[in-house]
């Protein structure tokens, strides 16, 4: 009887988190790949309809932070590229040190 209860248990919690999944959308993800001059880019494409561009341009966002923040520096967003068929977002950006403006940089 116990073993009944808990499997129920662990079915009943994976089906709530593909549910909230499915809600909230999906998106894979590219590799992060190195260009020219520093610049990287990383495309995020929308695996449901229930996920909207701005959704999708914001997890590639965090997907350029999340890279960058690993070798302790900030994205700094440079393009980005929307489609419609297939919903995806290709994001061009550096990563820049941590405190180091624009200006401070064209000085």
């Amino acid at each position: 009887m116990r073993i009944e209860q808990t499997s129920q248990h662990r079915g009943g919690i994976v089906l709530a988190c593909l549910s909230a999944v499915a809600l909230g959308g999906c998106a894979s993800f590219s590799e992060v790949s190195a260009g020219q001059d520093e610049l990287y880019q990383v495309s995020a494409t929308g695996v449901s309809y229930t996920m909207s561009i701005p959704a999708l341009t914001a997890a590639a966002r965090e997907k350029a932070r999340d890279f960058c923040g690993r070798q302790q520096m900030q994205a700094d967003l440079r393009q980005l590229v929307r489609g419609w068929r297939p919903m995806q977002v290709d994001l061009y950006f550096r990563c820049q040190p941590t405190g180091v403006s624009l200006q401070a940089l064209l000085d």
